[in-house]
């Protein structure tokens, strides 16, 4: 079933045959037309070409031994950051334990020498920011490839700069678990946390949050509890939608607006986020991880929704006006003008270590 480890074929070729797609499109589609790089997609990968199907000149084989239930472990174990899965209350999923091998085969036929290169090129990109199985861009399936055949050095910093990406690290981790928690619970902090993405609160209760998407809400929707009437310097604006959509805002306090709004794309039902956390292992040590793909400053101004009442777009394209409104927005002041820009700068100099596992992903907003 979805979201369930296949205990028979944990690791299928057909989703890495996803992931190379996506890396090999990412690579090698930026700023040419989509038409000429759906031909060469086709060309290579195989699919419905304006010719008629094509066959893939990649063939893709796994070998994997079956699994039981000793390689299994539950999400909810302290080890895991709960931020990367956001699981429901009552929800236990059991995941594939880290350790696992399997040895993926790559075959050519009638392939050219720039369509191998450009293969082995992504799956270089998806080795080392890539996954296996779900939410691969919070950190889940992460894999770490060594090649017999072929050399799979880390994508480097300097190489994700050439593409227009931006990737930035933070000190060592003791192994790769923790180097995952450090990375996934600094965008949790960032986001809702206590004195930076919300205010101290009392005891257990949250405080109030210091991003405008709350009191855009309650304006756009004329409804607020008592002693909260909307008070955010900034309004109509949802800088967090440039971490991916749809978001859905759920207000607890009676007076507060009903149902759940979301916050949506005006095209599509949904937008990938553009950050990927996870470990990044050097081929020695392993580090905490924020990856921003080529192309991810379109996610920062765009469109959005909720249902069919359009909004107008996430935040500003204007810089001028992204730089006075990212001032009044306390995570992001002096940080950066949009929201993405601004994570990576906590990420890099503010986020504080994890020992502990956080509280339960998701909640009020």
């Amino acid at each position: 079933m979805p979201g369930e480890v296949d205990c028979a074929m944990p690791i299928r070729p057909t989703a890495i045959r996803g992931q190379l797609r996506f890396w090999w499109r990412l690579l090698n589609g930026t700023g040419r037309p989509p038409k000429n790089v759906f031909a060469d997609e086709s060309d290579l990968w195989g699919g419905i070409a304006s010719t008629g199907p094509r066959a893939s000149r990649v063939a893709l084989q796994v070998n994997a031994e079956p699994i039981g239930s000793e390689q299994m472990v539950d999400a909810r174990s302290r080890e895991f950051p709960a931020y990367a899965l956001i699981l429901e209350r009552d929800v236990h999923p059991r995941l594939l334990n880290a350790g696992y091998a399997f040895t993926l085969t790559l075959q050519f036929a009638g392939t050219t020498a720039a369509q191998r290169e450009q293969v082995i090129e992504a799956l270089r990109w998806w080795a080392s920011f890539g996954g296996v199985g779900a939410r691969t861009r919070r950190g889940l399936g992460t894999v770490e490839a060594t090649g017999d055949d072929v050399d799979l050095p880390p994508v480097s910093r300097d190489q994700v700069d050439s593409r227009g990406g931006r990737m930035v690290l933070r000190p060592p981790s003791s192994n790769a678990i923790k180097a995952w928690r450090s990375a996934v619970e600094a965008l949790s902090d960032f986001r809702q946390g206590r004195n930076v993405g919300r205010n101290p609160g009392r005891g257990s209760h949250p405080g109030r949050s210091r991003w405008p998407e709350p009191d855009a809400i309650r304006r756009h929707r004329h409804q607020y509890a008592y002693g909260h009437q909307p008070e955010h310097p900034v309004d109509g604006q949802y800088p967090r939608a440039a971490f991916g959509l749809p978001i859905v805002f759920h207000f607890k306090d009676r007076g507060d607006p009903t149902p759940d709004a979301v916050l949506e794309p005006c095209e599509g039902d949904r937008m990938a986020s553009p950050l990927i956390l996870r470990p990044y292992f050097d081929g020695r040590r392993y580090q905490p991880l924020a990856l921003l793909l080529p192309g991810w400053k379109e996610s920062v101004s765009v469109p959005v929704s909720f249902g069919s009442k359009r909004v107008g777009p996430a935040w500003p394209e204007d810089s001028g006006k992204r730089k006075e409104l990212s001032d009044r927005v306390p995570p992001m002041q002096g940080r950066g003008a949009d929201a993405l820009t601004a994570f990576l700068h906590y990420f890099e100099h503010h986020a504080r270590e994890h020992h502990g596992r956080g509280g339960p992903g998701g909640g009020g907003r």
